[in-house]
């Protein structure tokens, strides 16, 4: 093991922690393998394969919140294929010179989605206090096609590139569905999870085939899938001591200066 394994495994610890506690993960990951030397399309086709295990870990977490919503998590998983895969999709056509170009805002756009989670927390627990339904209350069948429409432009940003992607599900979702705010949440960790893993296998199955293009860095996704799967378990322990505030402070940071970072370079 060299010192980049333990940088990255160090960086998907923490990317696995904050996605633990708000999202925004890849705005840890991303540049850290950025500052390795990669390109920006072969750091974040990395940082979505790495994160990968901490995205399944939180499924199983949320397990019990998922047999409630079954029903509803069940008719998002065809929209987040398709979406993930065309995200991957998108990413290898346009090139690494069309990604390179658009990631400052994407960073951006993360980094004030992370910022006001909070304020769309807020907003869903008043809205359901409001309006109150049971747990395993189905949902309105009127709003079944802005829900896949929706679920489907999430998940090709995630496929795309993905940081804030389960903050805007979050909120889009907390207006179409009657559940529970906690129910919601698990939604988005398998629209997240289900999105990111086919991204994943895409830029697997791609890397394998066309072994010399830019692209997937197996040698650099394993620490940082150790990392990030302790991370998402072992990582709940250290947010729950620590304000949730500072996590997504700390990341959104960390996207701003980047963002501004590869803007001046150019």
């Amino acid at each position: 093991m060299n010192r980049s394994d333990l940088w990255l495994g160090m960086a998907g610890f923490l990317a696995g922690s904050v996605n633990a506690a708000a999202g925004g993960g890849t705005l840890l990951s991303f540049p850290s393998l950025l500052a390795l030397g990669m390109s920006p399309l072969a750091a974040n086709a990395t940082s979505t394969v790495g994160l990968l295990p901490g995205s399944v870990a939180s499924i199983f977490a949320y397990r019990r919140e998922l047999t409630a919503a079954r029903a509803d998590a069940g008719r998002l998983l065809m929209p987040s294929i398709v979406g993930g895969v065309a995200g991957a999709w998108l990413l290898l056509f346009l090139g690494d010179r069309v990604f390179a170009a658009v990631v400052p805002s994407l960073l951006l756009i993360g980094s004030a989605l992370l910022v006001v989670q909070p304020l769309v927390a807020r907003w869903l627990l008043r809205r359901a206090a409001r309006n109150p339904a049971p747990a395993a209350a189905p949902s309105n069948p009127s709003s079944t096609w802005p829900v896949l429409g929706v679920s489907l432009l999430v998940a090709i940003y995630a496929g795309y590139f993905g940081a804030g992607a389960g903050i805007v599900f979050l909120g889009a979702m907390g207006l179409l569905l009657t559940l529970p705010l906690s129910d919601v949440n698990a939604l988005k960790v398998v629209m997240t999870a289900v999105s990111n893993g086919v991204a994943a296998i895409t830029f697997a199955v791609l890397q394998i085939r066309h072994p010399g293009q830019d692209g997937l860095q197996f040698r650099a996704a394993l620490p940082l899938c150790a990392g990030a799967l302790l991370g998402g378990y072992l990582g709940v322990r250290l947010v729950r001591r620590l304000p949730p505030w500072a996590l997504r402070a700390f990341s959104a940071l960390v996207g701003v200066g980047i963002a501004f970072y590869m803007v001046l370079r150019k």
